[in-house]
């Protein structure tokens, strides 16, 4: 089918600023509660709608980012526009009912229509009052840049409203964007609001009723920060140790920001376990507690989401989001009441596996159940630890439960977009209609910063935000000391004080942690641990229990050895010897690391200095350069990273972005042969469908979907031909 020209779609949009919205849209917002002192209603309206045409974009972005993924696959009763995606067929927008790069472009253009009117000098009340929408729109038209160019890979990139039909924007754009220089198309702008931002706030609406009488959010829910989206655009990139700088840098600025709300909490999916006689046992789950934390469907109650885009309750209130649930298998069902003269409505859903067209991969059942469950118990001072022989993790539970269908068949459903709160012998009693789509959540920035300080050479502290979180509370001190050769010699020796530390984080090196301290610009690095606002846990801990000194198996040395042995294998056939590894890496974290001791005493400087109990100079010994992490391990923690991301996010429209930037970064650095990074993903993505755990026969394949997705063509949908 030709594709259509969506110059038309451009031309309706302007004058759009003042016919968007309506008395009964969601969008509408509640103006009794506008922030005082400033007056948004020149350009309300027109952002409003912005919003809206974000609305419809969203939901295609989650679908083909998710099922072109190694995390789902197609069923017996998919439609052939889901089997043509999925299988990287690349069809042409008209030809599948699913894509619509318009969509896009509609929200681009309407943001480039506001940007081109807006008075960002204009005052009132003594206040730039068009600053802070400013600097909303330019983040959105950012953060929908960054999602065209993650699916379609090099896209037209325009700044001029598009506003009639002979301006030829597709064939000769401004420039075309892609990854490796979006973020240098982008950053003057966001830079400039990124300053609005930190000066002037954010800009306030008050409240948007969904028409569920239960369900609104308050306007700070629907905003687009510079940071996060600057950050994810370093990310992308990840073309030099600077670009991975950058990333955390700005990941680090929003957190810091917001230290008091956005952290990773406790609140995790748990696995009880239940012994029977004769030694028999069998494990309960318990995941409605974390699925509330990122997928509550009364609304958002936790730190968890950061920005979302809301649905409405019913077409009478605004746009209606639930394709993506429908895809999943749950059909949604629309009521409307009348209360006096208010009116609202309620989706509820109904779980139908004949409209099942994505399910759980293979792949992700696996990893899933290759996680190794943790149970602690104190007596007295003493923690013990059990590991739950394949238990598994948690979050599956809340992610993809099983379903009893009518046949008495337990089938596991995804359920981020519809979530079941309870759980019956372990299958799904219910699901509920999720009144929002979460574009950032909490956990996935930190996931990002650990992504972005590993490949900036940290790949232990970037462990420490899977395992341990990153806290104050947990974070031992670098020290040093002067270890006495005689009376005039000294060696100043490093080491890792725990003494004012419970629990501390395992597998800190010094050698790290004296390149964060001594480069300035890492230094924000330590800096997350410098007060007691940061007490976050471990992301791993939310499915698989609780991180504690006293567990053994899930170490950095155990389990980054492992992984290298696993990639070893993968791409050569054969593997070192894991112990020989983790022996190596042990090295590494213990070698100068030393507790002063006998005959030991503080001292500072370096070269020569002076005993304060004579006068006799000492020549203190200054320790050589801190050892480097290796490429082996940073590529290693990165797809220990991959798996958390899939374990944590799953099905949130994130993974095939996620699995692409990971592979650009492999292709970018020195290590592996050839293009390492496209291997590994053509290789995730060819295992999907294959029920073997993590690495297990690596040489076990879908080699015709192996073979398509070498060719980084593939690995986007195809742009328009006009």
């Amino acid at each position: 089918m030709k594709n259509k020209s969506i110059i038309s779609l451009f031309v309706l949009l302007f004058g759009l600023s003042m016919s968007t919205t309506s008395c009964e849209d969601m969008l509408t917002p509640d103006m009794d509660r506008y922030a005082e002192g400033f007056s948004g209603k020149d350009t309300v309206n027109f952002y409003l709608g912005i919003i809206r045409n974000v609305q419809d974009m969203v939901e295609q972005n989650i679908i083909v980012n998710e099922i072109r993924s190694d995390l789902a696959d197609t069923t017996m009763y998919s439609s052939d526009s889901i089997v043509n995606i999925a299988n990287f067929d690349r069809q042409a927008d008209g030809d599948n009912a699913l894509l619509n790069r318009a969509a896009y472009y509609k929200v681009i253009n309407q943001c480039n229509f506001y940007l081109a009117k807006v008075d960002t000098n204009a005052v009132k009340n003594n206040i730039y009052y068009m600053r802070r929408e400013y600097a909303q729109v330019v983040a959105i038209r950012a953060w929908t840049y960054l999602q065209l160019v993650q699916t379609y890979g090099s896209v037209p990139f325009i700044t001029k409203p598009v506003d009639n039909a002979d301006t030829g924007w597709e064939k000769n754009p401004e420039a075309f964007a892609t990854a490796d220089n979006l973020v240098d198309l982008l950053r003057p702008e966001l830079l400039k609001a990124n300053v609005f931002e930190r000066t002037l706030g954010y800009p306030a609406y008050g409240t948007f009723k969904t028409g569920n009488s239960t369900v609104e959010f308050p306007s700070s829910n629907i905003l687009f920060y510079t940071d996060l989206i600057l950050g994810d655009l370093y990310l992308l990139r990840g073309q030099s140790k600077a670009d991975y700088v950058e990333a955390a840098k700005c990941y680090y600025r929003y957190l810091e920001d917001r230290t008091g709300s956005k952290y990773v909490n406790g609140t995790a999916a748990s696995v009880d376990k239940r012994t029977g006689l004769n030694s028999s046992y069998s494990y309960t789950y318990n995941a409605s507690a974390w699925m509330k934390t990122m997928a509550n469907p009364t609304g958002v109650t936790s730190n968890s989401i950061i920005t979302l885009i809301p649905s409405a309750a019913n077409s009478s209130f605004g746009r209606v989001l639930t394709q993506a649930g429908q895809i999943y298998g749950f059909d949604p069902h629309s009521t409307n009441s009348t209360d006096g003269e208010t009116a609202s409505g309620n989706i509820s859903v109904t779980v139908n596996y004949k409209n099942r067209q994505v399910g759980p991969s293979q792949a992700y059942l696996k990893l899933n159940a290759d996680q190794i469950y943790r149970h602690y118990e104190t007596e007295g001072d003493a923690v013990k630890v059990e590991y739950y022989e394949n238990a598994g993790d948690a979050r599956l539970e809340g992610t993809a439960p099983n379903f009893l269908t009518r046949e008495g068949e337990r089938l596991r459903f995804i359920c981020k977009e519809t979530p079941s709160s309870g759980l019956r012998g372990n299958n799904a009693s219910y699901a509920s209609f999720k009144y929002y789509k979460p574009l950032y959540r909490t956990a996935q920035v930190y996931l990002r910063y650990a992504e972005a300080i590993n490949r900036a050479g940290y790949p232990r502290m970037a462990f420490a935000v899977l395992r341990d979180g990153l806290s104050f509370s947990t974070m031992p001190a670098l020290k040093d000391s002067l270890q006495y050769l005689s009376e005039t010699e000294a060696n100043r020796v490093y080491y890792l004080d725990t003494a004012k530390v419970s629990n501390a984080i395992e597998g800190l090196s010094v050698d790290e942690l004296r390149r964060a301290q001594a480069e300035p610009e890492y230094a924000l690095f330590l800096d997350f641990m410098s007060s007691n606002r940061w007490n976050n846990a471990g992301i791993h801990t939310l499915g698989c229990g609780a991180s504690y000194l006293a567990d053994t198996v899930y170490t950095y040395d155990k389990v980054v050895a492992q992984r290298i042995a696993d990639e070893q294998l993968r791409t050569q056939g054969t593997q070192e010897p894991v112990q020989q590894i983790a022996r190596r890496l042990g090295f590494r974290t213990f070698q100068s690391e030393t507790t002063p001791g006998e005959g030991e005493g503080s001292g500072e400087g370096s070269g020569s200095d002076t005993d304060d109990d004579s006068d006799v100079e000492v020549t203190i010994n200054e320790p050589g350069d801190p050892l480097p992490a290796t490429e082996e391990e940073i590529n290693a923690v990165e797809t220990l990273i991959a798996d958390e991301c899939a374990l944590e996010m799953a099905y949130e429209g994130f993974r095939m972005p996620d699995l692409i930037r990971f592979a650009r970064h492999k292709n970018n650095a020195a290590f592996g042969v050839g293009e390492y990074g496209t291997q590994w993903l053509a290789w995730k993505i060819a295992r999907r469908s294959l029920p073997l755990k993590p690495y297990e026969n690596p040489a076990e394949k879908n080699g015709a979907l192996y073979s398509k997705l070498l060719q980084q063509d593939n690995w986007y949908l195809r742009n328009p031909e006009y």
